[in-house]
């Protein structure tokens, strides 16, 4: 059952991009349209990601290209999220990365030390392409004494436009299978990411709208944050799952080209 609201006043909206604007290289039909929308009525947005293998600054230009302003609004992804959670509560850690080159990247220019071998401060773990066994060897003989184990995110999945791919999930599942050590979370659907974003924008976090695809990232983030939420389908999540989980949207739309009908 939905949880309705008669009439809605958001300060905010988060957006999350795949699945939600896109889906793989393909655009959502009506994204643009929708975030000028918004724009117009003076409603502010960031776009919140767990994507790891991409730059922010290559986000922007793919906004743009769809025909979405640069200034439409922040990107935050779950790497540039990692290094600054890093940044602020581990600045002199060497850190073991096993992931994109974007999060070692995104550590580097945060002023964090990355480490190739031996055994390192903090492991980071996220969606990795190059997965092997020298990687998760790699991974494994980082963790000493007094290791913290950090995942940029822990999507089961991710969509693409020939179907679900495998998420970072399953590189920190394996991780954490390896070492018995449970990771501290930044992505969705840790609220840390919820923080970040309310901050960008300068506005109460309670008086945001966060909108996603999926129901076990995006909507819980969203739950979590104690803020509304708007489910797209047009990516993970469909009608029969939330059906069948416990959490629950605040909204249901067919796609982010209806999400001007909540303002």
């Amino acid at each position: 059952m939905l949880r309705l609201r008669a009439s809605v006043t958001y300060s905010g909206v988060f957006v999350d991009l795949d699945g939600t604007v896109w889906r793989g290289r393909d655009p959502i039909p009506g994204a643009a349209d929708a975030v000028r929308a918004l724009r117009e009525r003076g409603v502010p947005l960031v776009f919140v990601t767990n994507n790891t293998g991409v730059r922010r600054d290559t986000f922007h230009a793919r906004l743009e290209s769809l025909g979405i302003s640069p200034d439409a609004g922040e990107v935050v992804t779950a790497a540039w999220a990692t290094a600054e959670y890093l940044a602020e509560y581990r600045p002199n850690a060497s850190v073991h990365v096993m992931g994109q080159d974007v999060v070692a990247d995104e550590l580097t220019a945060a002023g964090l030390t990355v480490s190739e071998t031996g055994q390192a401060d903090v492991v980071v773990v996220g969606y990795d392409e190059r997965v092997s066994m020298d990687r998760l060897t790699g991974a494994l003989r980082a963790f000493g004494p007094g290791t913290d184990f950090v995942a940029t995110n822990r999507d089961s999945t991710t969509p693409h436009e020939d179907g679900p791919m495998p998420g970072a999930g399953a590189f920190v599942a394996a991780v954490e299978e390896m070492t018995g050590h449970d990771p501290l979370v930044v992505g969705k659907p840790s609220t840390r990411m919820a923080d970040v974003a309310a901050d960008i924008l300068g506005v109460p976090l309670d008086e945001c709208l966060m909108v996603g695809d999926n129901l076990h990232t995006d909507v819980l983030m969203g739950d979590r944050a104690g803020i509304d939420t708007a489910l797209v389908l047009t990516g993970v999540s469909d009608r029969a799952d939330v059906e069948t989980t416990d959490i629950t949207p605040t909204h249901v739309l067919d796609s982010i080209a209806d999400l001007p009908s909540l303002f």
